[in-house]
């Protein structure tokens, strides 16, 4: 079972607007650890469930072609009408049934996107349309950490702390109670003879 949210053009004008965007290093990371395969390529990058398209376009100066897909058509005029870089494209369709042929994708992410999947059919997809030394990468930021800054982090976390506990009785049920165990555990999962966490 996927989890179908954030479709209308309000949020997805307010997703563009605020949604966090991974950062370069973290970009960086996931790039360096595609090109550790000598028999990788950079033709074709998928970003699924893109959303408005702030990772999608970070892609595009490593790859010939890059293509975001996401199953809300708002999501996706949002993020056309902020695009003006001529290998970048984007498609809708779900997660776990992606418009591309067997083996014909170098590099596959999900950026904060997967949690919502239906986790092993999206896999399954994703191992079908890599190449044979392509790369998944599953990228997301959790309220499963420990900030650190100066003199003030104790206070700095107990705060965090204090506002992820009021917040907690609204996450969505999908989600359960962690995202860093869902992505541990689908880590421990894959067969991949080479990962990195």
């Amino acid at each position: 079972m996927s989890v179908r949210l954030f479709e209308g053009k309000e949020h997805a004008t307010s997703y563009w607007k605020y949604r966090i965007s991974p950062s370069e290093e973290l970009i960086s990371k996931v790039l360096q650890f595609h090109k550790s395969n000598k028999n990788a390529f950079n033709d074709l990058a998928v970003d699924v469930g893109c959303g408005s398209g702030q990772g999608t376009l970070l892609l595009a100066p490593h790859f010939t072609r890059v293509v975001g897909t996401d199953i809300s058509p708002a999501q996706l005029e949002m993020a056309r009408k902020h695009v003006n870089i001529p290998n970048v494209s984007y498609r809708e369709s779900p997660a776990e049934e992606l418009p591309f042929e067997d083996g014909s994708v170098d590099l596959v992410t999900a950026m904060s996107a997967f949690h919502w999947f239906d986790h092993s059919r999206f896999l399954q997809e994703a191992h079908r349309v890599l190449k044979p030394h392509g790369c998944l990468a599953l990228l997301n930021y959790t309220m499963d950490m420990e900030l650190s800054y100066g003199d003030c982090s104790e206070t700095l976390n107990h705060i965090c702390n204090e506002f992820y506990a009021v917040l907690q009785p609204f996450r969505n049920p999908y989600l359960g109670p962690s995202s860093l165990e869902l992505y541990k555990k689908t880590y421990d999962s894959l067969q991949y003879p080479v990962k990195e966490w």
